[in-house]
């Protein structure tokens, strides 16, 4: 379900047609996807649209970014374009086997004629950029029109700055309190949930959801209405949940750069005093750290 967001969607629509890139900040749960997709139409009738899921890992960006100008039918140098699509994208990779000529090549792709609207690129995610996919964004941004959505904290990443200064940026408040209410009423018939008082519960759920669109449909779809309305526990929220599982994430790191260390203390120390089974664990424990570290992360924060 869409409800709301006309002046940002207006405002995406505006930075887009005048050929100016596009940055929809908001934390998760706040509809930038459904923005996105709300806007889609609007956008093709404007130019041709390339859509992206997320910007990383890098390489796989560059492989959705390929399928997408597949999809456009805008052909990419040096790679003709065939009725299978799997087989062009391994053409492609075999012509161009690093991730910088991939991405030179798909710049060049983007560029379109002197007087014809540019490709509006759209990354769903761009959560994940990092420092060393800035210079490629940029040269995206020169080639197409690109409209990034992404948590606000990525807009203060070092080394990020260079990139937003390029794009207008549109922010996604909570909806209203009306808004709010008309998107619970429109979940409740979708879902078919019966309150014995709707207008109380419809309350409820307006005061509990603080105008987050994620939030109204978690409670809606999976929190019952008489825990609702009875004001008993219903869970922890979407985006503040999301935010104790980053939280988590970012406590775990300095135990696990503790840990990684004494692993090379001990490999160094075990070298230096020609103690083979401390040089031994030292380099088990480096190799335990290196493995398990990502993996631990990812248990800590998963959802």
């Amino acid at each position: 379900m869409f409800v709301g967001r006309k002046e940002e969607g207006r405002a995406v629509l505006l930075s887009v047609r005048a050929g100016r890139g596009v940055v929809l900040s908001a934390p998760p749960g706040y509809g930038k996807t459904a923005l996105l997709r709300e806007l889609l139409p609007a956008l093709e009738a404007w130019a041709p649209v390339v859509w992206t899921e997320r910007v990383a890992p890098f390489g796989t960006f560059l492989k959705d970014l390929f399928r997408g100008l597949w999809d456009a039918g805008v052909p990419v140098e040096g790679v003709g374009r065939g009725k299978d699509l799997e087989a062009d994208l391994k053409a492609w990779q075999r012509r161009y086997p690093g991730n910088e000529e991939k991405a030179r090549s798909l710049v060049k792709a983007l560029r379109r004629p002197e007087g014809v609207n540019p490709i509006t690129l759209v990354v769903d995610d761009a959560t994940g950029l990092t420092p060393s996919m800035v210079p490629w964004l940029v040269a995206f941004a020169e080639a197409a029109t690109l409209v990034l959505a992404v948590h606000p904290e990525t807009l203060r990443k070092a080394g990020t700055k260079r990139l937003w200064m390029r794009l207008d940026r549109v922010d996604l408040p909570p909806l209203s309190p009306k808004e709010t209410r008309e998107l619970a009423r429109a979940l409740v018939e979708r879902y078919g949930v019966v309150a014995e008082d709707l207008e109380a519960y419809l309350n409820r759920v307006v005061s509990l959801s603080g105008g987050v669109p994620g939030e109204v449909e978690r409670l809606v779809r999976y929190v019952s209405a008489e825990d609702i309305v009875r004001n008993r526990d219903v869970g922890t929220g979407y985006a503040e949940g999301l935010a104790r599982r980053e939280e988590r994430g970012i406590a775990l790191a300095p135990i696990l750069l503790v840990a990684g260390g004494v692993a090379i203390a001990a490999r160094y120390l075990g070298l230096a005093r020609g103690e083979m089974d401390l040089y031994v664990a030292g380099g088990l424990g480096i190799a335990a750290f290196v493995v398990l570290s990502p993996w631990l992360r990812k248990v800590v924060v998963a959802r």
